[in-house]
C-alpha cells in the first residue's frame, strides 16, 4: 500500500473513536485496501483470504456505529475550512438501488410517488467546497430508508408539519453544517430544485450564512406581476455571457450563450399547511439564466436562482451562476460512490451492514474526486499530494521511458498518466479524466507497482 494512501487515510479519520483502538485500526486499513480496489463487493477488494474474514466481521458488528466514521469525515473537513474565507457546501439527495436483491434486510422502496417501484434506501450528503472548486470533505451526511407502511401519504403532505416530511431533512443537514463552520467564516449553501422548500428559506441563520437555491415552485410575490417565474421574467438583461455546462454525470460538456436577468422578490408563505399562517414573507433575490438557441437534443438551460446573498450588479449575479455550478461536486461524489466505488454491487444482507460500508466507501469516493479536481484547479502542483515516489516513478517509467527527473512531475500529468490506464485517450474533445478512467487507472497502477516493488526486492536480493 502506497505511503500517500495511508497519510490520507490517517489524516481523514485521524478523530475516529469506535470504542476500540482495533476497530479504528481495521476501519482504516479496510479503506487502504478499497482505495486500492473499489468495487464493491468485498472479496475483489480484500483479496486476501484473512483480509476478507476481518472485513465481513466488521461491517456485521452491531457495535460499529457508521455515523461516527461520518463524525470523523466532518471533523477532518471542519479542521480545514478555516484556510477560507468562503466555503460553500453543496448538499444532495441520491438513491442507492438495491432490487436485485429484495431480501436485504432494512432496506425500502424508493420508486416514484406512491413508492411502487425501486428497493434500497438513500443517501443525504453535504460536501464543503473551496470558491476555486476544490471539495473540501464531507461535512454531514444522512442515510435513511422508507418505510414500506408510509407508501401513499403524498396527498397528505401539504396537512403534514415539516418536521414529518422527508423533506425535513434539508432543514437538518442546513442547521447541522451551519453549527460545522466557524462563524467568522462566509457560509453558501447550495441546493438544487429539490430543496425549494419555504421553511428553509425562513429558518434562522446566523449572520454570514446564506442559501442558494434553484427554484421549482412558482411562488406568489409581492408586487404587479404577483408569481416569482413572471417577475424575474419582466426584469431586463443586464448581462450576455458563455456558461461551459454539463447535463448529467458522465457526459461531455458544451458551452451555453446566456442571458442575465435578476431582480429582488418577496415571497409570499404558503397559503396551505401547519405553518402558512405563522410565516411571514421572505425577502430574497432572484437570478435568472436563459438560453436562447440551445444544440438540437440539448436541453435548454433555464435557471431561477433564490439566494439570500446581495446581488447589487451583473458580477454579483454572475458569481451566483458561477457558485450554483459547483453544486454538481455533489452529483460528482454520488456518481462516484457508485459508479466509481460500486456501492450498489455490494452483496451484503443487512442495511446496517451497508450503512458502515458506505461510511468507509466515503472516504474512498472523497479521495477520488479530490484528486481529480484537484488536478484542475491546482495541476501544477507536485504530484507527490496524492502519489507515492513508487507510483510517479512507475508512471513516469511507463509514459516517459528514460532516466526519471530529479523533481516529481505536475500533479496533472501525473492523473493524466493514471487515466490513461484507465482508458483515458487524452484527445482535446475529450477534456480533463473523469472518474471512471480514474478509478479503472488507479486500480492498475496499484497492480503495476506491488510487481514492480516485488521484482525489485528479488533483485536486490539476488
Amino acid at each position: 500500500m502506497s505511503s500517500s494512501t495511508q497519510q490520507w487515510v490517517s489524516r481523514e479519520l485521524s478523530a475516529l473513536d469506535l470504542g476500540d483502538e482495533r476497530r479504528n485500526q481495521r476501519a482504516m486499513r479496510m479503506v487502504e485496501l478499497f482505495v486500492a480496489r473499489p468495487k464493491g463487493c468485498i472479496p475483489p477488494m480484500c483479496n486476501i483470504r484473512a483480509e476478507i474474514k476481518a472485513a465481513y466481521r466488521f461491517l456485521s458488528n452491531p457495535e460499529i456505529n457508521p455515523g461516527k466514521i461520518i463524525a470523523a469525515l466532518g471533523q477532518a473537513t471542519a479542521e480545514r475550512i478555516p484556510e477560507h474565507q468562503l466555503v460553500l457546501v453543496a448538499q444532495d439527495t441520491t438513491e442507492l438501488d438495491f432490487s436485485s436483491r429484495p431480501a436485504t434486510e432494512g432496506l425500502g422502496p424508493t420508486g416514484g410517488g406512491d413508492g411502487s417501484a425501486g428497493h434500497g434506501m438513500f443517501v443525504h450528503s453535504a460536501i464543503a467546497i473551496s470558491e476555486d472548486g476544490v471539495p473540501l470533505g464531507l461535512l454531514h451526511q444522512q442515510v435513511y430508508s422508507r418505510d414500506p407502511d408510509a407508501v401513499g401519504v403524498k396527498h397528505q403532505r401539504k396537512e403534514r408539519p415539516i418536521e414529518d416530511k422527508e423533506s425535513y431533512r434539508w432543514l437538518q443537514t442546513a442547521a447541522a453544517v451551519e453549527a460545522a463552520v466557524p462563524d467568522h467564516i462566509t457560509l453558501l449553501q447550495v441546493a438544487d430544485r429539490e430543496s425549494d422548500i419555504f421553511e428553509l428559506f425562513a429558518q434562522s441563520r446566523r449572520e454570514g450564512s446564506h442559501l442558494l437555491i434553484r427554484a421549482a415552485q412558482d411562488r406568489r410575490v409581492e408586487g404587479p406581476q404577483r408569481h416569482l417565474w413572471e417577475q424575474a421574467e419582466a426584469a431586463p438583461v443586464t448581462d450576455k455571457f458563455e456558461l461551459v455546462v454539463r447535463e448529467r454525470p458522465g457526459h461531455n460538456t458544451r458551452t451555453a450563450k446566456l442571458r442575465l436577468r435578476f431582480c429582488t422578490v418577496k415571497v409570499q408563505p404558503p397559503q396551505r399547511g401547519k405553518r402558512a399562517a405563522a410565516s411571514e414573507p421572505v425577502t430574497l433575490n432572484a437570478v435568472l439564466v436563459t438560453e436562447a438557441d440551445p444544440p438540437k437534443g440539448a436541453k435548454r438551460v433555464h435557471w431561477l436562482l433564490l439566494t439570500t446573498l446581495p446581488v447589487a450588479n451583473a458580477d454579483d449575479a454572475r458569481r451566483c451562476v458561477r457558485n450554483y455550478q459547483l453544486r454538481w461536486i455533489i452529483e460528482q461524489y454520488h456518481f462516484t460512490l457508485k459508479s466509481g466505488c460500486g456501492i450498489e454491487d455490494s452483496q451484503l444482507r443487512s442495511a446496517d451492514a451497508l450503512r458502515r460500508l458506505l461510511a468507509l466507501m466515503s472516504v474512498v469516493a472523497l479521495r477520488l474526486l479530490w484528486m481529480m479536481y484537484a488536478a484542475r484547479v491546482d495541476g501544477d502542483q507536485p504530484c507527490t499530494v496524492a502519489f507515492s515516489d513508487a507510483e510517479w516513478q512507475v508512471l513516469h517509467r511507463h509514459f516517459d521511458p528514460g532516466p526519471l527527473p530529479d523533481r516529481p512531475p505536475p500533479l496533472r500529468q501525473a492523473l493524466r498518466w493514471t487515466a490513461s490506464l484507465g482508458g483515458f485517450i487524452g484527445r482535446k474533445r475529450d477534456g480533463e479524466p473523469g472518474v471512471k478512467v480514474l478509478w479503472r487507472g488507479l486500480t492498475r497502477l496499484q497492480d503495476i507497482v506491488i510487481g514492480f516493488l516485488l521484482l525489485t526486492q528479488n533483485v536486490g536480493n539476488a
